[in-house]
């Protein structure tokens, strides 16, 4: 029970913020919806203190029969696949709240909407039955096309429908998997799917082809990424945070939970080319983030580039590059909220996101400066930070499957430092470029208060991986036997 509660308490939250009365002041209505916000936090971080050996047990779990016909349910649940990413979701709903300060028109309608893509997103990574998971996966479309499209920038309009478009095709050809899936098995239970659920190898290819189509374009895997540039540049900050930090997960997270161990020999034969894809991520990111004049649109491309270790650790289905992909996810959220935050906090405080017009800020900004040296370093794997962690897994266990793959993703971390360090010496470090920015401030209490987490995170769990690892193994041991790994 007390998962559900957790993902249907921010849907109490956005009730809420469209009853406060207009007169009710912008200040309050903020420090509401950080409260509203932490609930599920803490509810998560109970759950990890007490049942984090023991994520099955019966009180995190709830099933009620909505079809039996079709033996269609509510079905939730934990399990270490997709716990790590729940948590972040409610860490990063309250990031976003503390975040948006850039948000200055219709805040309770804002606030509202950011708390109703959380329902869709924290169902998604506790559903337990396909149509379920369909449902709290379509539940994030709406909410973030409205997020873009009415409070971005001047191209947020066209942004805005790209994205729809494009995630809105991918969602329904996964559906048609799915609902094929559920009506040749005789049930939508994911427990009564597990290993193909007794479908011939044919037609688990058929099922998985419109599956794995649909999930590669939420990711988004190149060459299905076209939507994601001006949908990340056009957003606010606090958009931003969900949109790198969970969205594409959704997508990673479906091939995991569901492509990988439902339909084992389904995906087996597109297993090489889902790594291939990859490292295709991971090289082009690299090189067409090198050639980006715009901070944001250099961290949106970055972050296209490390998603693609999550692909490539999910295609080698062996333990080490199937725990560095499940691990990666909540890596690659830490690192992109906090550098897409950062990218706000210096373009509100120069007034340009051009990389030829910043330089020195280290000398006025030196928290943020700094901490956006930390994020890059972080981004480009660097030992002692969390990604570095998650990538070396991903990388180790996709070279032991693939060698070539595994060869040509090493090189890509080569290359995400050449344009970070690049990014870096131009924006932090070297002269002032402008004389005004000789009176900037410092980011100030509350956007460290957003920042500060996410850095240390990345420390810690760079220290101590263990304490999602521990939680996660048990998990993909059981991905690992459906599909035959080791």
């Amino acid at each position: 029970m007390i998962t559900t509660i957790a993902i249907f308490l921010p849907l109490l939250g956005a009730l809420l913020m469209m009853l406060l009365p207009a007169s009710f002041g912008e200040r309050n209505v903020r420090y509401v919806a950080l409260g509203v916000a932490a609930v599920p936090l803490l509810l998560g971080l109970y759950i990890y203190l007490a049942y984090g050996a023991n994520l099955g047990a019966g009180a995190l779990s709830q099933d009620v029969t909505w079809i039996e016909t079709f033996n269609i349910g509510y079905r939730v649940g934990l399990d270490g696949l997709g716990f790590g990413m729940f948590l972040l979701s409610a860490l990063l709903t309250l990031v976003a709240v503390v975040a948006a300060w850039d948000v200055q028109r219709n805040l309770r309608q804002y606030f509202a909407i950011l708390f109703l893509a959380e329902v869709g997103m924290l169902g998604v990574f506790a559903a337990q039955d396909l149509v379920l998971f369909y449902i709290f996966f379509e539940l994030t479309l709406v909410p973030m096309y409205l997020l873009v499209g009415f409070w971005g920038d001047e191209n947020r309009g066209p942004a805005a429908i790209k994205f729809f478009l494009y995630t809105f095709l991918g969602s329904t050809v996964m559906l048609a998997g799915f609902l094929a899936f559920g009506i040749l098995a005789g049930t939508f239970s994911i427990s009564g799917l597990d290993a193909g659920a007794g479908l011939g190898g044919t037609a688990q290819v058929a099922l998985a082809a419109p599956i794995l189509l649909g999930l590669l374009i939420k990711v988004p895997a190149v060459p299905l990424h076209s939507w994601l540039l001006d949908v990340y540049v056009s957003s606010p900050t606090s958009t931003n945070v969900m949109l790198s930090g969970i969205l594409p997960k959704l997508g990673t997270y479906g091939i995991i939970k569901i492509a990988i161990p439902l339909l084992p020999q389904g995906v087996q034969p597109f297993l090489p080319y889902i790594a291939a894809l990859g490292v295709l991520n991971i090289v082009y990111g690299a090189f067409v983030a090198f050639a980006q004049p715009d901070l944001k649109a250099l961290v949106a491309y970055s972050s296209i580039g490390t998603l693609g270790f999550i692909l490539l650790g999910a295609a080698s289905v062996n333990a080490v590059g199937l725990n560095g992909a499940v691990l990666q996810q909540v890596t690659h959220g830490l690192y992109s909220a906090l550098l897409f935050i950062l990218v706000g906090v210096i373009a509100a405080r120069t007034g340009t996101r051009q990389i030829a017009e910043l330089g020195g800020l280290m000398a006025r900004m030196p928290w943020a400066g700094g901490l956006l040296a930390l994020g890059a370093l972080a981004a480009m794997g660097l030992p002692g930070l969390a990604v570095f962690v998650s990538e070396f897994m991903s990388i180790m266990g996709g070279f032991e499957a693939y060698p070539i793959q595994g060869a040509l993703a090493a090189l890509g971390i080569v290359l995400s430092a050449m344009y970070l360090l690049y990014m870096l010496a131009g924006v932090v470090f070297g002269p002032v470029e402008r004389p005004e920015f000789e009176r900037v401030e410092d980011a100030g209490p509350v956007e460290m208060t957003a920042i500060v987490p996410l850095a240390v995170l990345l420390v810690v769990l760079g220290i101590f991986p263990g304490l999602l690892i521990g939680i996660q193994r048990p998990a993909v041991e059981l991905v690992l036997a459906a599909i035959g790994g080791s």
